[in-house]
């Protein structure tokens, strides 16, 4: 029989013993705890900005990824990245869509996916930044997402009150032609348009008719970016006169991306340079209204300023062609106005809309050929892309489109004299593809 003296002894260090071992777990738990929270926390953090998903046929996974900004808290113009990873099947990116708070920002057409968020065109507060991959199979992914935070003191959303006024070029100098670059459908982003920009930049132009579509739907964030700041067709800005296409009105049915990038220009307007009228008129729907027939006021505009004017020689642009071979659909709703420009001798029309080069024989105001008729130039060329001719008209009296080689991206060249113009169109290769001369009534 153990003695008291001997229980006692084993009993204190059992539990002296004992508690050693309690503590000694609860500690190394706790470690293996908070190492765990951390380890979760970091992991977390790092997925919260990436986001993983695939079609209901498992056939490949697309993975999207901010890897900028790197902070929260933004001012300025701060660089936006995502990157891209794929598995199985690797399908191809078409496009990368960028959000704010779930209102449409941009898209970027081509990898690397990166632009400059201008936060200070917003005013200061949370917002959820998002991109979701677009794909050629139809697919659209989850979109990764970041919550950010805009700090610029921008208390009310900033308003544009400036005043735009035509931009009447720089002088070509005594006994020189103004020379005159015209292109539509470029500013997107993409490689070609900085070729095309590239190509303009090569005639030294007195004078730039940008003839409208800013994509993927001309919000001010796209115009800042793929209308560029100081770069592509925002090069030419100080001599740019610019008209308004149907992707202007895409984000929003008041197409303020471009009349706040353009500075409040109004719809249509009119200017002269070089012994030349210019006219640049809107053929979309104004104020709810297409105000392209008699008794409308762009109509009614535009017949007062025909009457008025004492040039030789008259050049009219708007984005969709009355006439047209392509893909787009010809804009009927201009045919009033065409004749109205034929009744005052108007020597040329220029148009995009549809991504190709199209010339026209002279016109008159029926759309009959004649010498002494509209010269209509399709100039769609800038840089998003080319399409194909979808029909043939005997009237074209030249035209490149995606089927033909080499494929016409590039820009018209004008060279204005008092009495005539001549013309070249020239593709971002350098190569001259269809030139002549046109001479004013």
């Amino acid at each position: 029989m153990m003695s008291k003296t001997r229980q006692r002894f084993f009993i204190n260090w059992g539990t002296k013993h004992t508690y050693k071992l309690i503590l000694t777990n609860l500690i190394f738990v706790g470690l293996i705890l908070f190492l765990s929270m951390a380890i979760s926390s970091q992991t977390v953090s790092a997925a919260s900005n990436c986001a993983t998903s695939g079609p209901t046929s498992a056939a490949y996974t697309v993975t999207v990824c901010f890897s900028s900004p790197t902070s929260t808290s933004l001012s300025g113009d701060v660089p936006v990245t995502v990157t891209t990873s794929e598995t199985g099947t690797k399908p191809r990116i078409q496009s990368m869509v960028f959000s704010l708070n779930g209102a449409y920002l941009l898209t970027d057409y081509q990898s690397p996916y990166t632009f400059t968020l201008p936060t200070a065109h917003f005013v200061d507060g949370s917002y959820n930044l998002s991109a979701a991959a677009y794909l050629n199979s139809g697919f659209v992914s989850t979109p990764a997402s970041m919550t950010v935070s805009f700090q610029n003191g921008v208390l009310t959303p900033p308003v544009n009150h400036n005043t735009f006024n035509p931009a009447l070029g720089t002088s070509p100098g005594s006994g020189n032609p103004l020379v005159v670059a015209a292109a539509g459908d470029g500013a997107s982003g993409e490689a070609n348009e900085s070729k095309a920009t590239s190509l303009i930049a090569s005639w030294n132009p007195n004078l730039m008719l940008y003839l409208g579509d800013v994509y993927e739907k001309a919000t001010f964030t796209e115009f800042y970016n793929w209308y560029g700041i100081n770069n592509l067709y925002s090069a030419f800005r100080t001599i740019t006169d610019p008209t308004i296409g149907n992707h202007e009105y895409t984000a929003d049915k008041n197409a303020s991306g471009y009349f706040d990038y353009w500075n409040n220009i109004p719809n249509y307007y009119s200017f002269n340079s070089g012994g030349w009228h210019f006219i640049s008129l809107n053929a979309n729907s104004i104020n709810g209204q297409v105000q392209t027939k008699p008794g409308t006021a762009q109509y009614d505009w535009l017949a007062q300023d025909l009457s008025s004017n004492n040039a030789v020689c008259t050049l009219a642009y708007w984005h969709q062609p009355l006439y047209n071979i392509g893909a787009e659909k010809a804009a009927t709703s201009m045919q009033q106005i065409w004749a109205l420009l034929a009744q005052y001798k108007v020597e040329v029309v220029l148009n995009g809309h549809d991504h190709d080069y199209q010339r026209w024989v002279p016109l008159d105001g029926s759309g009959n050929p004649g010498s002494n008729g509209v010269t209509e130039f399709v100039v769609g060329s800038g840089g998003h892309g080319i399409q194909a001719f979808t029909k043939s008209d005997s009237r074209v009296a030249r035209g490149f489109d995606s089927k033909t080689s080499p494929e016409p991206l590039g820009a018209l060249r004008l060279q204005l004299t008092p009495t005539n113009a001549a013309y070249d169109f020239i593709n971002i290769a350098g190569t001259v593809l269809d030139s002549g001369t046109i001479v004013c009534h």
